[in-house]
């Protein structure tokens, strides 16, 4: 996989698209790309545009849809584009995600959310770091290819999926379902989609991902009569701390790789129950948010949980249910020695003189679904961490870099 382009042409090239990398920005933000889980009507609006942009610097694109009755247009766009390598049996894939969450609490923004405001070396709105950061990078790397007149040394392609957000029924894990041999083993494959402020992280591994939902059930009363009801909300109260004190005790065990190094099991969302203040609730739902270590597995904290709620509820005459909402088992971390992660580490050395280190994340991201089939996968881009909070940002020199960083990986040997 030997090439004899001159990186450092290459390079001031790339640092000439900071005008392109605002105009994309500015193209895709405002046209809103949430889930119907999270109140919008999918991807589409989003990929026509994207797809006017790709097919200029690609030589074939093309759209697999995740047929989806809840959206508007019926499915779930997912944009396929490659440059044909001299080695065509392998590909070099940087893959996306188009989707974004809603801005959340606008009074809580400086900027407006849905728009890419530019202030000086910074890019505000809603996605333009998760994940637009690595739609821009990927398309980039595609028209320096093509307008350098580069033919890379294996194809190069590009993956815009949907649905990242709520689980990715709809995006990558449809792809790969139903185009088995689109990626291989053999392939390379990054993920921009989680990193650290210096764009020294390669992810390489993701802890289990388990949502579980309680519900807990009393009687409900008036409150001036409290001894003719049960409390569910007092009792649900008290069991969440049961339950958090019983899973942190459980599972305390700390692996270096991760950040945190700990498993965590987070009490998060609680849904409403009665409607009014003189009433005693006869039932109280809490959810927990759980990011298990790969030494554990998923059923060993379900048990932990569902044999705490069940003795808690024995001795104080409540009922409870315990549910999983959203369940992603730990699956096999990429190989510390895989060619994408060597290529990966070479050039994070030659584009930003630093020493890279290979990290886990609590966080879930496409990497895991390609991992369960055995491919190996990076997870890499610089990131400030501003995903999912108010004015979500990006720098345009961590793009360029990152862009930059992402061409000597695909072009230098490893």
């Amino acid at each position: 996989m030997g090439s004899k382009v001159d990186l450092s042409n290459v390079f001031k090239h790339v640092d000439n698209q900071r005008d392109f990398i605002i105009e994309l920005y500015r193209g895709f933000i405002p046209i809103k790309a949430l889930a119907p889980e999270n109140g919008g009507d999918g991807e589409w609006d989003r990929a026509n545009y994207l797809l006017g942009i790709v097919r200029r610097y690609f030589d074939e694109v093309r759209v697999i849809e995740a047929p989806d009755n809840r959206v508007s247009k019926g499915s779930r766009p997912n944009i396929v584009a490659l440059i044909k390598g001299l080695d065509s049996s392998r590909t070099y894939w940087v893959i996306a995600h188009m989707d974004t969450v809603p801005e959340g609490d606008k009074s809580l923004w400086n900027y407006e959310p849905f728009n890419a405001t530019v202030v000086g070396d910074v890019i505000y709105g809603r996605g333009v770091e998760d994940n637009g950061q690595g739609i821009v990078m990927g398309i980039i790397v595609g028209k320096v290819l093509r307008e350098l007149s580069i033919t890379p040394p294996v194809n190069y392609g590009v993956i815009l999926a949907s649905d990242e957000e709520v689980g990715s029924k709809y995006g990558i894990q449809y792809v790969i379902n139903k185009e088995p041999s689109l990626i291989s083993g053999r392939d390379l494959v990054l993920v921009p989609d989680a990193g650290n402020a210096d764009g020294t992280m390669i992810e390489v591994a993701e802890k289990g991902i388990l949502w579980v939902k309680v519900t807990v059930y009393g009687k409900q009363a008036h409150a001036s009569l409290p001894e003719l009801g049960l409390n569910a909300y007092r009792l649900g109260s008290e069991l969440t701390l049961e339950i958090d004190r019983k899973l942190h005790e459980t599972f305390n065990y700390e692996d270096p790789l991760f950040v945190p190094p700990k498993s965590t099991f987070e009490p998060t969302k609680v849904e409403p129950n009665v409607g009014n203040v003189n009433t005693i609730p006869g039932k109280h739902v809490f959810y927990i948010d759980c990011r298990i270590l790969p030494k554990y597995s998923i059923d060993e904290v379900l048990r932990v949980i569902r044999d705490t709620a069940n003795n808690y509820c024995n001795t104080h005459d409540c009922k409870v249910d315990v549910d999983i909402v959203s369940r992603e088992d730990p699956v096999q971390p990429t190989n510390a020695d895989s060619e994408i992660v060597r290529r990966l580490a070479k050039a994070i050395r030659t584009v930003k003189g630093l020493e890279p280190k290979l990290l886990g994340i609590g966080g879930g991201t496409y990497a895991r679904y390609l991992r369960a089939r055995g491919i190996p996968v990076a997870v890499w881009m610089t990131s400030k961490e501003t995903a999912h909070a108010p004015d979500e940002h990006v720098l345009i020199s961590d793009v360029i870099s990152d862009i930059k960083t992402v061409v000597a990986s695909l072009l230098m040997e490893p």
